[in-house]
């Protein structure tokens, strides 16, 4: 049955309406959550948080893009605290797995990385060690930059863990996983990035946010500039205009397709760009397809740099276009621009990348906001993002140079 148009306008408006409402009953649910948290840490650590401490303990887990969206809240507790011993508790998931030690080892602000993997604590017994290990280390405080994704039950056990450990004082445990009426969530509701979202937890403690440059957090030095060097001269990569791509991402439905890649890297370089591929030793052979079917101005450098020697290469380039995957949050940490390609089976901006300078390339559909691992429509969303939207977003960070006659007829051989 069609509907009349006052009809059809009466329905959407209904649905606006309803949408609203789930978004706001959403909204209203994670705040009375988030408040029977704060208060349950305080009653567990009811005096203020002090002014002066000897041992501190910042508890964030995660990969490499979850620890490059935290460091400005980590840098935060330094200045807050500049003689106190600053621990990072973290742990990268599995052993094997990437994570604040590739980033952060050698900065001077950070005096330890206390890491573990996922399978030293996976029973009982375990866990009771960990907990013995860190209640040995006598901290004075604890503050966790809790997970975007942490369900409900986890940050509760980690709030129990904290307290068996004997801190004197804690703070930081935040719920944002909550997926009820997820799509009207999604549509009306503006998620900060995780990057902002880590500071407004520290901020809520008290913590001043740092007014030096973030970059300089990451204190790349003569290491770094030495060894990408080298790399770039192997490579013959000179200081033109340098692009990076990174087509790998961890979720299958985050990545984009890879033709596509090679067709906007394509064009790219036949203008006078020199590209560079990035990705990890697992993704060689992926970076070395799309670099090769670009051409002799790409260089696949994937698993030939360390994190940090990957840092400065995306400090040279003048832009990054990559997957939803974590070097997008590196390239925000040094402050290169980056076209971000996503999906949108998980909220609306929570992990855009920090910083006003990147484009954000995401289309949505029917079934958006879906958390899937695995699409069951073909990566539906991710694939109505077009190599020409991306090419014509470049066009503000690079410049293009006229293409020869004969640049253009190999281009359409």
């Amino acid at each position: 049955m069609k509907l009349a148009p006052q009809e059809h306008a009466e329905g959407i408006d209904n649905a606006t309406t309803l949408a609203r409402a789930e978004a706001a009953i959403a909204a209203g649910s994670r705040s009375l959550v988030n408040f029977a948290l704060f208060s349950m840490v305080r009653c567990l650590w009811p005096r203020k948080r002090p002014a002066q401490a000897e041992r501190v303990a910042v508890y964030r887990i995660g990969n490499l893009g979850d620890i490059a969206c935290a460091v400005p809240a980590l840098h935060a507790i330094r200045r807050a605290y500049p003689k106190a011993r600053l621990v990072l508790v973290t742990s990268p998931g599995r052993r094997g797995m990437p994570g604040a030690a590739d980033l952060l080892a050698s900065v001077s602000w950070i005096d330890e990385i206390a890491a573990y993997h996922s399978e030293e604590i996976a029973g009982l017994g375990g866990q009771l060690r960990w907990i013995s290990e860190m209640r040995a280390r006598q901290f004075d405080m604890w503050i966790e930059l809790s997970a975007v994704a942490a369900p409900l039950s986890t940050i509760l056990r980690n709030i129990a863990a904290a307290r068996m450990t004997g801190v004197k004082w804690a703070s930081g445990w935040r719920y944002d996983r909550l997926r009820l009426f997820a799509r009207a969530q999604s549509d009306l509701i503006d998620f900060p990035n995780e990057s902002t979202r880590m500071m407004r937890i520290v901020s809520a403690a008290g913590f001043a946010q740092a007014s030096s440059s973030i970059a300089a957090m990451l204190e790349l030095g003569s290491r770094e500039r030495d060894a990408v060097d080298r790399l770039f001269a192997a490579e013959s990569i000179g200081s033109a205009d340098l692009l990076a791509l990174a087509p790998g991402a961890k979720a299958p439905p985050n990545r984009w397709p890879v033709d596509r890649f090679i067709e906007a890297g394509r064009y790219l370089a036949d203008r006078g760009t020199r590209v560079v591929v990035l990705g990890s030793v697992q993704e060689r052979d992926l970076c070395g397809r799309v670099a090769g079917a670009i051409g002799a101005r790409a260089s696949n450098l994937a698993g030939r740099a360390s994190v940090r020697e990957s840092c400065e290469i995306l400090r040279r380039c003048a832009l990054l276009v990559c997957n939803d995957s974590g070097v997008q949050h590196l390239a925000a940490l040094i402050g290169t621009p980056s076209i971000s390609i996503f999906s949108c089976r998980d909220f609306r901006g929570k992990w855009f990348p920090a910083g006003g300078y990147n484009v954000v390339l995401r289309k949505s559909v029917p079934c958006h906001t879906c958390f899937v691992e695995t699409c069951p429509y073909d990566n539906r969303c991710i694939g109505l993002v077009t190599a020409d939207e991306v090419i014509a977003a470049s066009g503000q960070f690079l410049n293009f140079t006229q293409h020869s006659e004969a640049a253009l007829a190999a281009t359409a051989s």
